[in-house]
């Protein structure tokens, strides 16, 4: 998947199709790319002329996970020794597995690879041979970033997983703690928001588990639900990995804590080892230790996931209903989503599901009362799911309803947790990253303009409360 961002980074973006191929046959990189190189040299060069006003083309950032960035870089695969394309580590065969057991390994240069600049183009350890991106004027170290929905939830993730559901036995968590595990995550469904895609399914169905599932276990539903119920080694060891990996996909802490999640991952890496074996230091727990150089660059990692892309394409696969010309009917549909986006506005109103049922505070002149609002990029519900939020202050609330006054301002009513603390301490107290174990919710109602509401929570039931943990993804 290619993206191009304006300035820095574009986010809240909605992929585009600029081309479709279909084969037999894998083709070689030649053959597949020279079209596209062809057209974004043409607009480096000239850029695009719009209403009178010229405006200049860079390719930002080309997002991939590991076969297609080997296959279009022209370099090694993920299980060859020089397979990083980040640093000049070679791996070490361990057990039959390609190993990266270093830590601080030399980066790869970040100039530009072109064949007057870069003298490790004709390095035959990591290149296969020649990339028509070298055509272009973008690093093919820089530009190139590690997606963390292939390399974090699909590769780490998983692999935790299989670490405590399969082997080896020493990590193996036990029957009746993943049943137990298991009816949590289960109870969960009516506690995840409307932005969720997927509700939790069992442990025992790990396996089939989507991106969008392990990126939930993650950063949400896994700290709430293992504490307590696997041993302190392996908990304290996922709690390394989501708590950097909240670091990095939170716009409020990836400025400041980057370097900080950088040390945790690497903590995480090292724990890895002597808690699993060092034959699973392989290519994607190696990658964790470059993920936080990405965000110096880009921004939070969800700026360049594929998340977006992979729904995307799973729209495209919906389009092909026969198997007889397949381009040809994804093209018709695309078409026909066009027309349509061009004939029909979508005016959706920032307040909906009107209601006179209150709870109303009797200083405020309400005109009329809503359940649903849209604030930013997130919904915000009188409901069991989506009705926790962190006001401006820091306070983490709930919202018992929505109204407008006679003045046309909007406010909710809320009301207040009483007793705020931190739901685990390793590797730090949880509240500085914003998570939080939540009790004592008062009966007192208050209100604030709707203005004041700083962010999502998702609030998922524990013992002697609820854990409270910042939404991350839209």
């Amino acid at each position: 998947m290619i993206e191009c961002f304006e300035n820095r980074v574009q986010t809240n973006r909605d992929p585009f199709v600029i081309g479709i191929y279909f084969g037999n046959q894998k083709p070689n990189n030649l053959d597949f790319l020279q079209d596209f190189v062809n057209e974004v040299r043409l607009l480096e060069r000239d850029g695009v002329l719009y209403q009178g006003t010229a405006i200049s083309v860079a390719l930002s950032a080309v997002v991939c996970d590991a076969p297609a960035r080997a296959f279009i870089r022209s370099s090694k695969g993920h299980t060859g020794f020089f397979s990083c394309h980040k640093c000049q580590q070679k791996g070490v065969t361990y057990q039959g597995r390609m190993t990266f057991p270093e830590s601080d390994a030399p980066a790869r240069s970040p100039a530009r690879l072109d064949s007057e600049t870069f003298d490790e183009l004709n390095d035959d350890q990591h290149f296969n041979g020649f990339s028509p991106f070298t055509l272009l004027s973008v690093g093919m170290v820089t530009q190139f970033p590690h997606d963390y929905m292939h390399v974090v939830c699909l590769g780490v993730v998983r692999k935790l997983l299989y670490f405590w559901m399969r082997k080896p036995l020493h990590t193996r968590i036990g029957t009746a703690v993943i049943k137990e595990v298991s009816a949590e995550l289960l109870k969960y469904h009516s506690y995840l928001p409307t932005e969720f895609n997927r509700k939790p399914r069992a442990l025992s169905d790990f396996e089939r588990w989507k991106a969008t599932e392990l990126r939930s276990f993650l950063l949400y539903t896994g700290p709430a639900c293992l504490k307590g119920r696997v041993p302190t080694s392996i908990y304290d060891n996922f709690i390394l990995l989501s708590v950097a990996m909240t670091i990095l996909l939170s716009v409020n802490l990836v400025e400041n804590k980057a370097d900080y999640a950088h040390s945790l991952l690497m903590a995480f890496v090292n724990h890895c080892s002597k808690l699993y074996g060092r034959e699973y230091i392989g290519y994607n727990m190696h990658a964790l230790l470059h993920l936080s150089e990405e965000t110096k660059k880009y921004g939070v990692l969800d700026n360049i996931s594929c998340f977006p892309f992979e729904n995307f394409l799973g729209q495209l696969k919906k389009m092909i209903r026969k198997p007889n010309k397949p381009l040809e009917q994804v093209i018709r549909r695309l078409s026909e989503r066009q027309l349509k986006s061009n004939v029909y506005l979508r005016m959706e109103s920032n307040l909906t599901m009107e209601h006179v049922s209150g709870p109303v505070p009797p200083e405020l002149s309400v005109v009329r009362q809503f359940r649903r609002m849209t604030v930013q990029t997130f919904i915000i519900q009188v409901s069991t799911s989506n009705s926790c939020v962190e006001l401006s202050g820091g306070k983490i609330v709930v919202v018992e309803n929505i109204i407008v006054d006679n003045t046309g301002e909007a406010y909710v009513v809320f009301r207040a947790f009483q007793k705020v603390c931190s739901l685990y301490q390793y590797p730090l107290p949880s509240s500085e990253v914003g998570i939080y174990h939540l009790s004592a919710l008062t009966s007192q109602l208050h209100y604030t303009l709707a203005a004041n509401i700083k962010r999502k929570y998702v609030l998922l039931p524990i013992k002697d409360g609820f854990a409270g943990l910042p939404m991350l993804h839209q």
